[in-house]
């Protein structure tokens, strides 16, 4: 059974030695970042099971960052912060946190958290949808194509994963782009065409007559949750 992968991100490196040690202990996998980047960039490395997310952090605000997992992954996401207002915790709610924790906190405050978390979430872990040949697997992460594999670059997989969760809603070049490619200046527009062409090579029997990814013209891209014979 392969362990629970644990992505700490926070600012404050004695926290996440703290941290770390008590996971560590627990027989959970432990990664960190200092920073949004860096977490960002192992989130779509390789999902993690569970974030434990600071909200302040140098670079941008934890709760960007949290879009961009929530994007990518259905995994447990835990806000760890000083902040304890009302709107603050409804707005991490709102973006499909899981949990609360405020600082000060007890090491084993957190186990005992991520432990009911993971009792709640198990029923969730083998979600899949399945539709014609194709079958996404939002628990371990994959995609196959009449049951062989696809190998999809991250921000392939970001798009594919987003536009399934939200069937039949068209979604803006502009909007997929803030969505995917928020943290990433270096790109423009014109990247979110690139990358949904060479998704449609990889999932589509034709990619010129696609049957998943659709162009709404004037408008944006949708996935078809029903397929036309």
């Amino acid at each position: 059974m392969r362990p629970i992968h644990i992505l700490i991100v926070e600012d404050d490196f004695s926290i996440v030695e703290i941290l770390r040690l008590y996971l560590e202990k627990e027989g959970y996998i432990v990664h960190y970042s200092l920073n949004a980047a860096g977490g960002l960039h192992k989130i779509e490395k390789d999902p993690p099971d569970i974030v434990l997310l600071d909200l302040h952090l140098p670079d941008t605000s934890g709760f960007d960052l949290a879009r961009r997992y929530r994007r990518l992954s259905d995994g447990i996401l835990i806000f760890i912060t000083g902040e304890r207002t009302k709107d603050t915790i409804m707005k991490g709610f709102e973006l499909g946190c899981d949990d609360y924790i405020t600082k000060p906190f007890d090491p084993p405050e957190v186990i005992a958290r991520i432990k009911a978390n993971l009792r709640r979430a198990g029923r969730n872990f083998s979600n899949t949808v399945e539709i014609g040949g194709l079958t996404i697997n939002f628990s371990d992460k994959t995609v196959s194509k009449n049951g062989k594999t696809i190998d999809l670059f991250a921000k392939e997989k970001m798009l594919l994963f987003h536009l399934v969760k939200q069937p039949n809603q068209v979604f803006s070049v502009e909007q997929l782009f803030d969505l995917i490619w928020g943290f990433d200046s270096s790109a423009n527009l014109k990247t979110v065409h690139v990358h949904l062409s060479t998704l449609r090579k990889k999932i589509e029997d034709n990619p010129k007559k696609p049957r998943y990814i659709l162009t709404v013209r004037g408008f944006g891209y949708k996935f078809q949750s029903v397929l036309n014979d």
